[in-house]
Parts: C-alpha cells; sequence; structure tokens
C-alpha cells in the first residue's frame, strides 16, 4: 500500500512539473522574438548562476519588448504591482499606470517608436540599460504640431529586479535632443 501511495505521489509531482513548464513554454510562446530588442552589448556579472542571470535579463527584455512596441502584455510580464518611479515627471501617474500613460502619451507624438538595447549590464538584482529610441515625429506633442522629422535619442535606466520583476526604476531621458530634433526648441 505504501509503494503505491508514493509512486502515485511520484506521478502527481512529476505531473505538476510537467504541466508547469508546458505552462512556461506556451508563455513563452506569446512573445514575439521581433518584439523583444537583442542587446548589442550584454554584461552580466560572473558571480550569477546562468539561472539569476536568466531571470533578471528576462524581465529586462521584456520591459524593453513594452517600450519597442507599446504592447502592455509585456508590462505585465516585466513589472511588478507595486513599481516604484524614482524620476517621475511633474504630471505622470506613480507606479504601473505611469509606465503606460507615459508611453501612450509619446506614442501619439512618434506612433512608430522603436527602442534599441545598445548596452545592457545585468547584476544580481538590477538591468543597467542603454538604448536607443528612433521613428518619426507623425502626430502632435502636446500643442505643437507634427514636424514629420525623424528621431533618434537615447536613454538610460537603472531596473531594480526583484522575483523577476522590475519593481523600481531610475531613468534619464535625453528630451532635448527630442525636442530639437523636431522643433520644438532651437
Amino acid at each position: 500500500m505504501k509503494t503505491r501511495i508514493l509512486i502515485g505521489s511520484y506521478i502527481l509531482a512529476l505531473a505538476a512539473v510537467l504541466l508547469a513548464a508546458i505552462t512556461s513554454a506556451m508563455a513563452q510562446a506569446t512573445i514575439n522574438n521581433n518584439d523583444i530588442p537583442k542587446p548589442k552589448s550584454l554584461s552580466v556579472d560572473k558571480v550569477l548562476s546562468k539561472a539569476e542571470a536568466d531571470k533578471v535579463t528576462h524581465a529586462g527584455m521584456l520591459f524593453y519588448a513594452f517600450w519597442n512596441t507599446g504592447n502592455e502584455k509585456y508590462l505585465h510580464e516585466a513589472v511588478s504591482d507595486d513599481f516604484f518611479d524614482n524620476t517621475l515627471p511633474k504630471g505622470r501617474p506613480q507606479g504601473f499606470k505611469g509606465i503606460l500613460f507615459a508611453s501612450a502619451n509619446f506614442r501619439k507624438a512618434v506612433p512608430d517608436l522603436r527602442c534599441s538595447v545598445e548596452d545592457m549590464i545585468i547584476t544580481k538584482d538590477k538591468v543597467i540599460c542603454r538604448q536607443v529610441y528612433t521613428g518619426h515625429n507623425t502626430g502632435p506633442l502636446g500643442e505643437h504640431a507634427p514636424s514629420g522629422k525623424p528621431v533618434k535619442f537615447f536613454a538610460i535606466d537603472i531596473l531594480n529586479v526583484r522575483n523577476g520583476k522590475v519593481y523600481e526604476d531610475w531613468h534619464l531621458e535625453d528630451n532635448l535632443t527630442f525636442l530639437q530634433e523636431i522643433g520644438v526648441v532651437k
């Protein structure tokens, strides 16, 4: 009787592991690899195990897939519910809603916005990343009519990661270059 119970427990445990693996594979299948910008340079702290590095890197890559596409599914996969923005600009809501607000408003001015990841550094709980954003100013920015001009500017982030999700960030965007490119600032 004990042998049957042990075998039954083993089979249930194996089934649970297989179900988790299948669920994870299905979640990965919903990610369009063209949406995820591939880092041109990736540096990973050598003290991290492959699993630790992959978990932090994955959170960062999904975060930039959101900025590359504006697709909210990536943001839900990458960012925790208690997300906190340490460099919140005036007028932007705090937290998860603030990221959505920023993306939606920027994409009004630059609907074809794309994000490339130039440099990414992975540590135990941080992603440090330099990105370049490109597109065309074909939509209005506030009261300013679209210029139709191409844009190219950089941003730098420090993302803090916990349990595989970004929960806090520090960021700096080169807004002056952007505003000069579209003719808002001389």
